[in-house]
């Protein structure tokens, strides 16, 4: 695995997962010292990829902003 599959598959962790996860998670599932992952880490932020570290490990910032438009028809005695 090179080190783009590798930084795709953090990506690919951390957006699956529901809580934190440690980098020495990270580094036994992808069998890569912890150093490797801070790396990794670093080069994911690089590309505007919202990673934040907390105390517990790495999450993944991936909000989806929604907007609806909807048209809306008012008769003139139901506009203030």
């Amino acid at each position: 695995m090179n080190g783009e599959e590798r930084r795709n598959q953090i990506v690919d962790i951390l957006k699956h997962s529901s809580s934190p996860v440690p980098g020495t998670q990270l580094a036994q599932i992808l069998d890569v010292s912890r150093q490797v992952i801070v790396q990794d880490i670093a080069l994911i932020r690089a590309k505007n990829i919202d990673v934040f570290s907390t105390n517990r490990g790495y999450v993944l910032n991936d909000k989806q902003e929604y907007s609806r438009i909807l048209k809306v028809k008012h008769e003139d005695d139901e506009v203030e």
